[in-house]
Formats: structure tokens, sequence, C-alpha cells
């Protein structure tokens, strides 16, 4: 358990690190390029989806991917739009607990995942206004391909 505690302190600090001065369209765009092209020369099965304000900016799904890693972003991205939190901190969070979310607050296993992958975008001065999610790899893989992308925006 207190491997857990630790992880969710890293990822809490790491947002706060991750707060961007802003994040356009084009910035969202360029991000997803730059992910897209990592995961091609790396050849990673991803499916990558970035979002503003629950609308989708930049969609890529590489090869080796399938409908089930496009539900998968959905319902990742959904986790992270009603908790403003990583949808590997929530994961992290209800395993410290011993509960699901699903239990714990009544949500649908269809529309919401407990899995790594998904994370906040938040602008100074402005909160949270997007997610940036990939679907593939292990969560935890997930989740760093992520925040190693979105340090490249700081």
């Amino acid at each position: 358990m207190e491997d857990i505690k630790t992880l969710i302190d890293q990822m809490n600090e790491e947002q706060k690190e991750l707060v961007l001065k802003s994040f356009t369209n084009e910035e969202a765009c360029a991000l997803g390029i730059q992910m897209y092209q990592k995961a091609l020369k790396e050849n990673k099965p991803i499916v990558i989806s970035i979002t503003k304000n629950r609308k989708q900016i930049f969609y890529a799904a590489m090869e080796g991917t399938s409908k089930n890693n496009e539900d998968w972003v959905r319902r990742k991205e959904n986790t992270v739009y009603d908790f403003e939190k990583s949808s590997y901190e929530m994961k992290l969070s209800m395993d410290l607990k011993q509960d699901d979310m699903w239990n714990r607050y009544g949500l649908e296993k269809g529309d919401y995942a407990q899995a790594g992958g998904s994370i906040p975008v938040f602008v100074s001065g402005t909160g949270m206004i997007g997610t940036v999610t990939v679907s593939g790899m292990a969560q935890s893989e997930d989740h760093a391909f992520v925040t190693e992308a979105l340090k490249t925006l700081k």
C-alpha cells in the first residue's frame, strides 16, 4: 500500500509540474504529431487522442490497434473529465481504497475506465481544459508515454 501512496504522491507532483501556459489547437495538433512520430519510430501499437473541452483535436491509430483501443480511450477520457485527475491516479486511488469507481461512485463500466493512460491538461489561470490519452500498452507505459510528451510543452 505504501508503494501505491508513493506513486500517487509522485503523480500529484508531476501534475503540478505539467500545468501549461497555453494549449491552443495548434499546440495540441503539434503534440499529437510528435507523439505519432515517436510511436511510429518505436513501433508502439497505440491510439492517441487529444481533446479540448471534450472536443477531439487530434486522433491517430497506429497499426496493430483495434476498436477496443478506441473504447478504452473514450472511457479513460471520461474518467479524467469527471475527476480532473489522471486515469492512472484514479486506478491507484481505488486500489488503495480496495474499491472501484463503479461501486464507489455509481458509474457505468461501459463509460469509465479505471486504467492508466489519460492525463488532464491544465492551463495556468484557467484550470483543466482537455486530455491527452493513449491506449495500447500496459497502463503504466500508456501513462508514461503521455507524461513524457506533455513535458516537451514545458
